[in-house]
Protein backbone atom coordinates (compact mmCIF):
# COMPACT_ATOMS: atom_id res chain seq x y z
CA UNK A 1 0.00 0.00 0.00
CA UNK A 2 1.53 3.30 -1.15
CA UNK A 3 0.56 6.47 1.24
CA UNK A 4 0.04 9.16 -0.26
CA UNK A 5 -0.08 11.70 2.73
CA UNK A 6 0.90 11.22 6.37
CA UNK A 7 1.94 14.27 8.46
CA UNK A 8 2.34 15.51 11.86
CA UNK A 9 1.99 18.90 13.49
CA UNK A 10 2.78 20.36 16.71
CA UNK A 11 0.93 23.06 17.90
CA UNK A 12 0.94 24.94 20.98
CA UNK A 13 -2.32 25.63 23.19
CA UNK A 14 -5.00 27.98 21.27
CA UNK A 15 -5.85 31.07 23.35
CA UNK A 16 -10.03 32.06 23.67
CA UNK A 17 -12.01 33.95 20.61
CA UNK A 18 -11.21 36.27 19.26
CA UNK A 19 -7.49 35.25 19.29
CA UNK A 20 -8.36 31.61 18.84
CA UNK A 21 -10.55 31.86 15.55
CA UNK A 22 -7.90 33.88 14.08
CA UNK A 23 -5.68 30.76 15.16
CA UNK A 24 -8.14 27.85 13.89
CA UNK A 25 -8.37 29.82 10.58
CA UNK A 26 -4.63 29.63 10.21
CA UNK A 27 -4.28 26.23 11.35
CA UNK A 28 -7.39 24.94 9.26
CA UNK A 29 -5.56 26.72 6.20
CA UNK A 30 -2.28 24.84 6.87
CA UNK A 31 -4.46 21.45 7.21
CA UNK A 32 -6.49 22.44 4.38
CA UNK A 33 -3.06 22.75 2.13
CA UNK A 34 -1.25 20.03 3.37
CA UNK A 35 -4.36 17.57 2.81
CA UNK A 36 -4.22 18.78 -0.61
CA UNK A 37 -1.56 16.52 -1.02
CA UNK A 38 -4.20 13.77 -0.83
CA UNK A 39 -6.31 15.24 -3.66
CA UNK A 40 -5.96 15.11 -7.39
CA UNK A 41 -4.47 12.18 -7.24
CA UNK A 42 -5.40 8.30 -8.45
CA UNK A 43 -5.43 6.14 -5.57
CA UNK A 44 -5.35 2.61 -4.89
CA UNK A 45 -8.17 1.79 -2.35
CA UNK A 46 -6.88 1.21 0.71
CA UNK A 47 -4.56 4.04 0.31
CA UNK A 48 -4.48 6.84 3.20
CA UNK A 49 -4.51 10.12 4.85
CA UNK A 50 -3.34 10.31 8.50
CA UNK A 51 -4.06 13.27 10.37
CA UNK A 52 -2.08 13.34 13.13
CA UNK A 53 -2.28 16.24 15.35
CA UNK A 54 -0.14 16.69 18.41
CA UNK A 55 -0.10 18.59 21.59
CA UNK A 56 -3.74 20.05 20.71
CA UNK A 57 -7.02 19.68 21.73
CA UNK A 58 -8.31 15.79 20.73
CA UNK A 59 -11.05 13.61 21.21
CA UNK A 60 -12.48 15.31 18.78
CA UNK A 61 -15.93 14.10 16.76
CA UNK A 62 -15.87 13.80 13.39
CA UNK A 63 -17.75 15.21 10.50
CA UNK A 64 -18.45 14.54 6.99
CA UNK A 65 -19.45 16.80 4.37
CA UNK A 66 -21.35 19.00 7.55
CA UNK A 67 -22.97 15.54 9.07
CA UNK A 68 -21.83 13.80 11.91
CA UNK A 69 -20.47 10.13 11.29
CA UNK A 70 -21.12 9.17 15.28
CA UNK A 71 -16.76 8.63 14.97
CA UNK A 72 -14.78 9.97 17.80
CA UNK A 73 -11.06 10.46 17.34
CA UNK A 74 -8.73 8.35 17.37
CA UNK A 75 -10.62 6.69 14.73
CA UNK A 76 -10.53 5.54 10.95
CA UNK A 77 -13.02 7.39 8.03
CA UNK A 78 -13.36 5.55 5.01
CA UNK A 79 -14.32 7.97 1.92
CA UNK A 80 -15.39 7.77 -1.35
CA UNK A 81 -13.56 9.74 -4.53
CA UNK A 82 -14.99 13.04 -5.08
CA UNK A 83 -14.24 16.17 -3.12
CA UNK A 84 -14.77 16.01 0.48
CA UNK A 85 -14.80 18.38 3.83
CA UNK A 86 -13.73 16.65 7.35
CA UNK A 87 -14.27 18.78 10.30
CA UNK A 88 -12.41 17.86 13.69
CA UNK A 89 -14.77 19.30 15.93
CA UNK A 90 -12.52 19.66 19.22
CA UNK A 91 -13.09 19.15 23.01
CA UNK A 92 -9.94 18.82 24.71
CA UNK A 93 -6.20 18.37 25.34
CA UNK A 94 -4.51 15.22 23.83
CA UNK A 95 -2.62 14.21 20.93
CA UNK A 96 -5.54 12.98 18.42
CA UNK A 97 -5.02 11.17 15.29
CA UNK A 98 -7.58 10.21 12.51
CA UNK A 99 -6.53 8.27 9.81
CA UNK A 100 -8.79 8.77 6.51
CA UNK A 101 -9.03 5.59 3.70
CA UNK A 102 -9.93 5.91 0.49
CA UNK A 103 -12.54 3.26 -0.13
CA UNK A 104 -12.49 2.47 -3.92
CA UNK A 105 -9.77 3.53 -6.51
CA UNK A 106 -10.24 7.19 -8.13
CA UNK A 107 -9.31 10.22 -7.29
CA UNK A 108 -9.83 12.76 -3.99
CA UNK A 109 -10.18 16.59 -3.00
CA UNK A 110 -9.18 16.67 0.64
CA UNK A 111 -10.40 19.54 2.34
CA UNK A 112 -9.58 19.27 6.71
CA UNK A 113 -10.96 21.81 8.96
CA UNK A 114 -10.49 22.66 12.90
CA UNK A 115 -13.82 23.81 14.94
CA UNK A 116 -14.05 23.86 18.12
CA UNK A 117 -16.78 23.96 20.85
CA UNK A 118 -17.54 27.29 22.38
CA UNK A 119 -14.64 27.47 25.67
CA UNK A 120 -13.30 24.42 25.53
CA UNK A 121 -10.02 24.73 24.01
CA UNK A 122 -7.90 25.47 26.93
CA UNK A 123 -7.45 27.79 29.85
CA UNK A 124 -5.82 30.99 29.87
CA UNK A 125 -3.60 32.53 32.70
CA UNK A 126 -3.85 35.80 33.41
CA UNK A 127 -1.38 37.83 35.50
CA UNK A 128 -0.64 36.53 38.78
CA UNK A 129 -2.41 38.93 41.30
CA UNK A 130 -0.12 38.12 44.52
CA UNK A 131 -1.86 36.46 47.15
CA UNK A 132 -3.39 33.49 47.32
CA UNK A 133 -6.86 33.16 45.88
CA UNK A 134 -9.21 30.83 47.98
CA UNK A 135 -12.31 30.64 46.09
CA UNK A 136 -13.86 31.96 43.32
CA UNK A 137 -17.80 32.90 42.55
CA UNK A 138 -19.61 33.75 39.56
CA UNK A 139 -23.25 35.15 39.15
CA UNK A 140 -22.85 35.46 35.28
CA UNK A 141 -20.42 35.53 32.34
CA UNK A 142 -19.47 38.54 33.24
CA UNK A 143 -20.15 39.28 37.46
CA UNK A 144 -17.76 37.42 39.10
CA UNK A 145 -15.80 37.52 42.44
CA UNK A 146 -12.35 35.87 43.66
CA UNK A 147 -11.75 36.41 47.68
CA UNK A 148 -8.22 35.06 49.81
CA UNK A 149 -5.04 35.63 51.57
CA UNK A 150 -5.66 38.68 54.07
CA UNK A 151 -9.17 39.45 53.30
CA UNK A 152 -8.28 40.03 49.92
CA UNK A 153 -11.09 40.68 46.87
CA UNK A 154 -10.72 40.87 43.63
CA UNK A 155 -13.89 41.56 41.21
CA UNK A 156 -14.99 41.32 37.28
CA UNK A 157 -17.53 42.81 35.22
CA UNK A 158 -16.58 41.42 32.46
CA UNK A 159 -15.51 38.05 33.06
CA UNK A 160 -11.70 38.30 32.38
CA UNK A 161 -10.28 41.21 33.92
CA UNK A 162 -10.06 41.86 37.36
CA UNK A 163 -9.78 44.78 40.38
CA UNK A 164 -8.57 44.73 43.19
CA UNK A 165 -11.11 45.89 46.27
CA UNK A 166 -10.41 46.29 49.33
CA UNK A 167 -13.29 44.47 52.52
CA UNK A 168 -11.36 46.47 55.07
CA UNK A 169 -10.41 43.29 57.01
CA UNK A 170 -7.02 41.21 57.06
CA UNK A 171 -8.55 37.77 57.77
CA UNK A 172 -8.15 35.03 55.38
CA UNK A 173 -11.25 34.89 53.34
CA UNK A 174 -11.46 31.00 52.38
CA UNK A 175 -15.39 30.82 50.59
CA UNK A 176 -17.79 32.98 48.30
CA UNK A 177 -21.12 32.65 47.45
CA UNK A 178 -22.08 34.80 44.37
CA UNK A 179 -26.04 34.03 43.39
CA UNK A 180 -27.03 37.16 41.61
CA UNK A 181 -24.99 39.43 40.10
CA UNK A 182 -25.32 42.35 42.63
CA UNK A 183 -25.13 40.62 46.24
CA UNK A 184 -22.59 38.57 47.08
CA UNK A 185 -20.85 37.13 50.53
CA UNK A 186 -17.60 35.53 51.77
CA UNK A 187 -16.42 33.88 54.78
CA UNK A 188 -13.33 32.93 56.36
CA UNK A 189 -10.98 33.11 59.39
CA UNK A 190 -12.04 33.71 62.93
CA UNK A 191 -15.98 33.99 61.92
CA UNK A 192 -15.75 36.62 59.60
CA UNK A 193 -18.57 37.38 57.50
CA UNK A 194 -18.60 39.89 54.61
CA UNK A 195 -21.23 40.58 51.80
CA UNK A 196 -21.45 43.19 49.25
CA UNK A 197 -24.08 44.52 48.23
CA UNK A 198 -23.12 46.47 44.81
CA UNK A 199 -21.81 43.76 42.72
CA UNK A 200 -18.45 43.54 44.79
CA UNK A 201 -17.31 46.80 44.98
CA UNK A 202 -17.74 47.11 48.56
CA UNK A 203 -17.75 45.21 51.24
CA UNK A 204 -19.19 44.95 55.22
CA UNK A 205 -19.34 42.42 57.90
CA UNK A 206 -21.75 40.46 59.20
CA UNK A 207 -22.00 39.46 62.67
CA UNK A 208 -21.72 35.33 62.66
CA UNK A 209 -21.39 34.36 66.54
CA UNK A 210 -18.43 32.30 65.76
CA UNK A 211 -14.80 32.71 66.41
CA UNK A 212 -14.24 29.57 64.36
CA UNK A 213 -12.76 29.70 60.98
CA UNK A 214 -15.74 29.13 58.01
CA UNK A 215 -13.92 27.43 55.01
CA UNK A 216 -17.25 27.66 52.79
CA UNK A 217 -20.41 29.60 52.49
CA UNK A 218 -23.66 29.01 50.09
CA UNK A 219 -26.50 30.64 49.24
CA UNK A 220 -29.37 29.13 47.22
CA UNK A 221 -30.80 32.94 47.06
CA UNK A 222 -30.57 36.01 48.20
CA UNK A 223 -32.08 35.48 51.67
CA UNK A 224 -31.16 31.65 52.31
CA UNK A 225 -27.63 30.71 53.13
CA UNK A 226 -25.00 28.04 55.28
CA UNK A 227 -21.38 28.84 56.62
CA UNK A 228 -19.50 25.54 57.57
CA UNK A 229 -16.17 25.72 59.23
CA UNK A 230 -13.95 23.92 62.04
CA UNK A 231 -15.24 21.35 64.99
CA UNK A 232 -18.03 20.91 62.54
CA UNK A 233 -19.85 24.26 62.73
CA UNK A 234 -22.49 25.09 60.91
CA UNK A 235 -24.57 28.61 60.81
CA UNK A 236 -27.44 29.05 58.77
CA UNK A 237 -29.03 32.98 57.87
CA UNK A 238 -32.54 32.93 56.34
CA UNK A 239 -32.51 36.98 56.38
CA UNK A 240 -29.87 37.30 53.57
CA UNK A 241 -27.10 36.85 56.50
CA UNK A 242 -27.95 39.71 58.85
CA UNK A 243 -27.80 37.35 61.51
CA UNK A 244 -26.64 33.56 61.98
CA UNK A 245 -28.16 30.43 63.84
CA UNK A 246 -26.05 27.36 64.82
CA UNK A 247 -27.12 24.41 63.49
CA UNK A 248 -26.57 20.93 65.01
CA UNK A 249 -24.09 18.51 62.74
CA UNK A 250 -23.47 15.76 64.43
CA UNK A 251 -19.43 16.00 64.41
CA UNK A 252 -16.49 17.84 65.50
CA UNK A 253 -14.61 17.71 62.44
CA UNK A 254 -13.30 20.43 60.24
CA UNK A 255 -15.96 20.75 57.63
CA UNK A 256 -14.12 22.22 54.47
CA UNK A 257 -16.97 22.60 51.66
CA UNK A 258 -21.17 22.95 51.75
CA UNK A 259 -23.20 22.36 48.52
CA UNK A 260 -27.29 23.54 48.46
CA UNK A 261 -29.30 22.45 46.01
CA UNK A 262 -32.62 24.22 47.26
CA UNK A 263 -33.59 25.67 50.89
CA UNK A 264 -33.83 22.06 51.75
CA UNK A 265 -31.59 19.55 50.38
CA UNK A 266 -27.27 20.17 51.54
CA UNK A 267 -25.04 18.16 52.12
CA UNK A 268 -21.26 19.40 53.80
CA UNK A 269 -17.60 17.38 53.79
CA UNK A 270 -14.69 17.44 55.46
CA UNK A 271 -12.24 15.72 57.68
CA UNK A 272 -9.18 17.75 56.45
CA UNK A 273 -6.90 18.08 59.48
CA UNK A 274 -4.50 15.19 59.19
CA UNK A 275 -5.89 12.34 61.33
CA UNK A 276 -9.66 13.44 61.69
CA UNK A 277 -11.09 10.57 58.44
CA UNK A 278 -13.31 12.17 56.05
CA UNK A 279 -17.12 13.32 57.08
CA UNK A 280 -19.78 13.39 54.59
CA UNK A 281 -23.34 14.85 55.96
CA UNK A 282 -26.53 15.39 54.68
CA UNK A 283 -29.90 17.02 55.40
CA UNK A 284 -33.25 17.10 53.81
CA UNK A 285 -34.80 19.90 55.65
CA UNK A 286 -32.69 22.94 55.53
CA UNK A 287 -30.40 22.31 58.17
CA UNK A 288 -32.53 21.74 60.97
CA UNK A 289 -31.17 17.50 61.71
CA UNK A 290 -28.14 16.18 59.73
CA UNK A 291 -27.07 13.08 59.46
CA UNK A 292 -23.71 12.07 59.38
CA UNK A 293 -23.63 9.34 55.82
CA UNK A 294 -20.58 6.60 55.61
CA UNK A 295 -17.56 7.39 53.73
CA UNK A 296 -15.39 5.20 51.88
CA UNK A 297 -11.94 6.19 52.04
CA UNK A 298 -9.62 7.84 54.47
CA UNK A 299 -8.49 10.65 51.97
CA UNK A 300 -9.94 14.12 53.05
CA UNK A 301 -12.66 15.73 51.65
CA UNK A 302 -12.29 18.96 49.80
CA UNK A 303 -15.32 20.15 48.13
CA UNK A 304 -18.95 18.65 46.78
CA UNK A 305 -21.05 19.04 44.14
CA UNK A 306 -24.49 18.18 43.23
CA UNK A 307 -25.45 17.46 39.88
CA UNK A 308 -29.56 16.80 40.71
CA UNK A 309 -31.92 16.03 43.44
CA UNK A 310 -29.46 12.16 43.17
CA UNK A 311 -26.68 12.56 41.66
CA UNK A 312 -23.40 13.90 43.80
CA UNK A 313 -20.07 14.43 43.73
CA UNK A 314 -16.98 14.88 45.95
CA UNK A 315 -13.29 15.42 45.34
CA UNK A 316 -10.36 15.14 47.80
CA UNK A 317 -6.75 14.52 48.65
CA UNK A 318 -5.10 11.93 46.58
CA UNK A 319 -6.71 12.88 43.56
CA UNK A 320 -9.85 11.03 45.12
CA UNK A 321 -13.68 11.07 43.43
CA UNK A 322 -16.69 10.25 45.28
CA UNK A 323 -19.98 9.58 43.68
CA UNK A 324 -23.41 8.77 44.92
CA UNK A 325 -26.58 8.31 43.03
CA UNK A 326 -29.28 8.58 46.06
CA UNK A 327 -28.85 11.90 47.01
CA UNK A 328 -26.12 10.94 49.33
CA UNK A 329 -27.07 8.71 51.50
CA UNK A 330 -24.58 6.36 50.22
CA UNK A 331 -20.91 7.06 48.60
CA UNK A 332 -18.79 4.57 46.17
CA UNK A 333 -15.24 5.29 45.00
CA UNK A 334 -14.99 6.44 41.22
CA UNK A 335 -11.14 6.28 41.57
CA UNK A 336 -7.87 8.50 42.71
CA UNK A 337 -8.13 10.10 39.14
CA UNK A 338 -5.59 12.31 39.68
CA UNK A 339 -1.98 12.24 41.07
CA UNK A 340 -2.93 15.73 43.46
CA UNK A 341 -5.47 16.71 45.15
CA UNK A 342 -8.09 17.46 43.80
CA UNK A 343 -10.13 20.58 46.32
CA UNK A 344 -12.56 22.19 43.93
CA UNK A 345 -15.83 21.34 41.90
CA UNK A 346 -17.98 23.21 39.36
CA UNK A 347 -20.64 22.09 36.57
CA UNK A 348 -22.27 23.90 33.83
CA UNK A 349 -24.69 21.07 33.23
CA UNK A 350 -26.04 17.56 34.81
CA UNK A 351 -22.99 15.94 32.83
CA UNK A 352 -20.14 18.27 32.57
CA UNK A 353 -17.94 19.04 35.21
CA UNK A 354 -14.41 20.89 36.41
CA UNK A 355 -12.31 19.73 39.07
CA UNK A 356 -8.74 21.66 39.92
CA UNK A 357 -5.95 20.84 42.32
CA UNK A 358 -2.66 20.60 43.27
CA UNK A 359 -0.34 20.67 46.14
CA UNK A 360 1.35 24.45 47.56
CA UNK A 361 4.42 24.82 45.81
CA UNK A 362 3.61 22.46 43.08
CA UNK A 363 1.57 22.43 39.37
CA UNK A 364 -2.26 23.00 39.25
CA UNK A 365 -4.34 20.09 37.58
CA UNK A 366 -7.60 20.89 35.62
CA UNK A 367 -9.82 17.77 35.09
CA UNK A 368 -12.99 17.75 33.36
CA UNK A 369 -15.91 14.82 32.92
CA UNK A 370 -18.55 14.70 30.82
CA UNK A 371 -20.54 11.71 31.87
CA UNK A 372 -21.30 13.00 35.03
CA UNK A 373 -18.24 12.21 36.79
CA UNK A 374 -17.84 8.56 36.31
CA UNK A 375 -14.87 8.99 34.03
CA UNK A 376 -11.96 11.69 34.02
CA UNK A 377 -9.06 13.27 32.33
CA UNK A 378 -6.65 15.99 32.64
CA UNK A 379 -8.10 18.86 30.45
CA UNK A 380 -4.77 21.82 31.16
CA UNK A 381 -1.99 22.02 33.49
CA UNK A 382 -1.06 25.33 35.14
CA UNK A 383 2.21 26.49 37.02
CA UNK A 384 1.10 26.78 40.48
CA UNK A 385 -1.38 24.99 42.70
CA UNK A 386 -5.40 25.62 41.65
CA UNK A 387 -7.63 26.01 44.88
CA UNK A 388 -11.21 27.30 43.03
CA UNK A 389 -13.20 26.56 40.21
CA UNK A 390 -16.40 27.96 39.05
CA UNK A 391 -18.76 27.67 36.24
CA UNK A 392 -22.34 29.25 35.17
CA UNK A 393 -24.98 27.06 34.17
CA UNK A 394 -25.63 26.42 30.61
CA UNK A 395 -21.92 27.98 29.66
CA UNK A 396 -18.57 26.64 29.21
CA UNK A 397 -17.19 29.55 30.56
CA UNK A 398 -15.17 28.89 33.82
CA UNK A 399 -12.61 30.57 36.14
CA UNK A 400 -9.97 28.98 38.13
CA UNK A 401 -8.11 30.75 41.03
CA UNK A 402 -5.00 29.72 43.40
CA UNK A 403 -1.63 29.60 44.74
CA UNK A 404 -0.35 33.23 44.38
CA UNK A 405 -3.27 34.60 43.19
CA UNK A 406 -3.18 32.80 39.74
CA UNK A 407 -6.12 33.16 38.08
CA UNK A 408 -7.59 31.55 34.93
CA UNK A 409 -10.53 31.12 32.74
CA UNK A 410 -11.51 29.82 29.54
Amino acid sequence: MKTRCRFRIPILRPAASPRFRLFCAVIAAVLAAMAAGCGDESLTAPDKCAVSVSSFPGRASIYLNSVNTNLVTPDTLYVWPGSHTVTLVLDGYRDTTLSIFLSEAGSVDLSVRLQGLPGTLGWLEEPEVGTDVFAVGFASLTYGCAVGENGVVYRTTDGATWLERASGFSEDLLGVSYPTQWRAWACGENGRIVWSNDYGETWDSLPSGTTADLHDICFVDIMNGWAVGDSGKILASSDGGLTWTPQVSGTTKALSAVFFLNTSLGWAVGGFVPGEGQVILRTSNGGQSWSVRPTVSNSCLRDVLFLSTTLGLCVGDDGLVIRSTDGGLSWAQVGNVSPTALRSLASWSTVDVWAVGGEYGGWGAILRSSDAGLTWYTFDQTDHALLAVDAVEASPNGWAGGEGGLLVYR
